[in-house]
């Protein structure tokens, strides 16, 4: 399929079926994410909507792959790219201003037998913060562990924050993207990533 055309889903019955009659968790999620992406590419504005929807899943910290693999499906491999790039940044940014202001009213920090091992993190916070970031660990708990960290003098470097969700972000949101382009329909997508 060509980028930003909007193709319907080849969806038959059997598929739908077998979706819902499996009622787990995940075949709801995976309904859900194909109901929300075939609103959004039937909506005038619904890469706009695209991108308040990944920005709001990234600070929920639910999994965040097979919505850039649905992007790239449904609005093509750079609109795809560009649209979860965006999302992710914004949502892992809307995290870490979350988790700064609950930890702070709530009085939560980094466990002191963690805080030892951070001496990386507050000296050379964009390297460190990259390390992380690229570390198999759920994008979740990435954002909101990074938000009890302290600083000196409470001074949280939000610019080096943002250039690791960035760069690390870049060539995730690319390959996801690319992938879901080559997908034959949003339900293969979902039973593959969701």
């Amino acid at each position: 399929h060509q980028p930003m055309e909007f193709e319907s889903v080849d969806m038959n019955v059997t598929d739908q079926c077998d979706m819902a009659s499996n009622s787990t968790p995940a075949s709801s999620k995976a309904i859900m994410i194909i109901s929300i992406f075939e609103f959004l590419k039937a909506h005038p504005w619904g890469y706009v909507g695209f991108l308040f929807f990944l920005t709001v899943w990234t600070v929920l910290a639910l999994p965040v792959t097979p919505i850039e693999v649905c992007a790239g499906y449904v609005f093509g491999p750079i609109w795809g790219t560009l649209g979860s790039l965006t999302g992710k940044t914004l949502g892992c940014l809307g995290a870490l201003s979350i988790g700064r202001l609950l930890g702070k009213s709530r009085g939560w920090r980094v466990p002191e037998i963690l805080d030892q091992y951070l001496h990386a993190l507050r000296t050379k916070p964009l390297r460190a913060m990259c390390v992380i970031r690229v570390a198999p660990i759920p994008l979740g708990v990435k954002n909101y562990g990074l938000s009890l960290v302290s600083f000196p003098n409470d001074k949280y470097p939000f610019v080096k924050y943002f250039w690791s969700c960035f760069l690390v972000g870049l060539p995730f949101s690319i390959m996801w993207g690319m992938t879901g382009h080559g997908a034959s329909s949003l339900v293969e997508i979902v039973s593959r990533y969701a």
